[in-house]
């Protein structure tokens, strides 16, 4: 989904709820940097703003995957 501060990767919805997921890819040493990027990126980018104003409930959900099948995620709620 476009905005026009950037691309959301994911948006999940179902009834009142809202997910809004960063996805990125990095190698092995990386990983925990990489989950830091993809929670900044949508926070700083501001991509759950336009769900914040309804009813909605609104999460954020970042995901790493590495090269060595290692993955990682860390969720935070608006």
């Amino acid at each position: 989904m476009h905005t026009d501060k950037g691309r959301i990767d994911v948006v999940l919805r179902k009834e009142e709820k809202v997910i809004v997921v960063e996805i990125k890819y990095a190698k092995e040493k990386e990983i925990e940097i990489k989950i830091e990027e993809a929670m900044n990126q949508i926070k700083e980018r501001k991509y759950y703003e336009k769900y914040t104003n309804t009813k909605d409930n609104v999460a954020l959900l970042g995901i790493v995957f590495a090269d060595n099948k290692n993955s990682k995620c860390r969720f935070d709620v608006v």
